[in-house]
Formats: C-alpha cells, sequence, structure tokens
C-alpha cells in the first residue's frame, strides 16, 4: 500500500504538470481541432487527468482514517470531477477532430443547450478540490500547504480570469502539483492497520 501511496504522490504531481503543459500548449498556439498543437495539448491534459486521479486517491489514503466521513465525501466529488474531466479531454483528442474532420466548422456553431449545461458541470465540479482542502485542513495529517494549493485549485474556477478557458486548467494543474509536492513520499507513516501481521 506505502508503494501505490508513494507512487500515486509522484503520479499527482506530473499530472498536474502536464495538465498545465497541456492547457498553455492551447493558449500559446490556439484551438484548431486538426492542428497537431491540439493533439499535443489535448493527450497531455487527458494524460495529466489520469494520474491526477490517481494521486488523488494516494493523497486520501495518506489521510483517510484521520479525514473521517468528510474525507469520503470530498474524495468521491474529487474523483466525479476528475471522470468528467477527463471525458471532456478524451472528447477533444479523438471525438472533435473527427467531427470536425466530417464537417468542418460545426464544433464552431452555436452550443446546444446541453452540450452547454454538461460543460458548465464539468467545470464547477472543479470546486471539489476545495472540499478536498477543507478535508485536508481538519484531518491535520498532511501539510498545511498542500490544503493551501488543493484550495487555490478549487477557487479559481469561481474567478473570472480575462483570458480563455485553458488559463484555468493552468493554475489547477500547477496547484494540484504544488499540493503533491509538499507531501513527501518520505515522510509517509505506515498505518499500523494496513502493516502485514508478523508470525
Amino acid at each position: 500500500m506505502d508503494r501505490f501511496i508513494r507512487s500515486g504522490t509522484w503520479a499527482a504531481a506530473l499530472g498536474g504538470l502536464l495538465l498545465a503543459i497541456g492547457a498553455g500548449v492551447t493558449l500559446v498556439f490556439g484551438q484548431g481541432w486538426l492542428r497537431d498543437t491540439t493533439t499535443v495539448s489535448s493527450g497531455l491534459r487527458l494524460t495529466g487527468a489520469v494520474l491526477m486521479t490517481w494521486g488523488l486517491i494516494a493523497l486520501y489514503l495518506r489521510q483517510a482514517d484521520a479525514a473521517g466521513r468528510l474525507g469520503v465525501v470530498t474524495v468521491i466529488a474529487c474523483l466525479v470531477s476528475m471522470v468528467l474531466q477527463a471525458g471532456w479531454m478524451f472528447a477533444d483528442l479523438f471525438i472533435a477532430p473527427s467531427i470536425e474532420s466530417l464537417s468542418p466548422g460545426l464544433l464552431d456553431g452555436p452550443t446546444p443547450p446541453r452540450f452547454g449545461l454538461g460543460f458548465m458541470l464539468a467545470w464547477l465540479a472543479n470546486t471539489s478540490f476545495l472540499l478536498l482542502a477543507v478535508a485536508t485542513l481538519r484531518a491535520r495529517v498532511l501539510p498545511r500547504t498542500c490544503a493551501v494549493a488543493l484550495a487555490a485549485a478549487g477557487v479559481i474556477t469561481l474567478i473570472p480570469l480575462p483570458v480563455d478557458g485553458p488559463a484555468y486548467e493552468v493554475v489547477i494543474g500547477l496547484a494540484f502539483t504544488a499540493a503533491a509536492l509538499t507531501v513527501t513520499p518520505t515522510s509517509i507513516r505506515p498505518n499500523p492497520e494496513l502493516a502485514p501481521a508478523h508470525p
């Protein structure tokens, strides 16, 4: 179990960094569904989201006993958020380019209400990181700086930024990386309940 948690901590840091880099590529080069830069950006973002999901589980396991019911609720909310985000990124990588190649300009038209609702729900789900920050502060197992970084990842969604959507992902990715890096793998204290029994 400790190996899973240690690896997950590094996966969280790397995943946040890949998310930030992928979103940064879109900020610099713009988004065109058939561009190579969009493919690279979407691939980095999707890989980052998968690694961040593993990292979330690892961060939760570090504090599971102390986090109590609030911890369970928040980690489930965060995992739901990551599933929604990963689904969106999967669509950006595989589905949107296929649609654009068959019907050029279709994705640039008006947004259908159901699509807009799905986007809004996925975006607001990012605020679950704020709940995880509260659970982390209450558990008092992980460093306070970890909770502050998680709070930043959750709050940024609610703050209007003067630039486009990928800027939010840059901040969320960097905040998540910072949260993971404050939890050094060498400081993991084994949970006695999970330790193998000695004969």
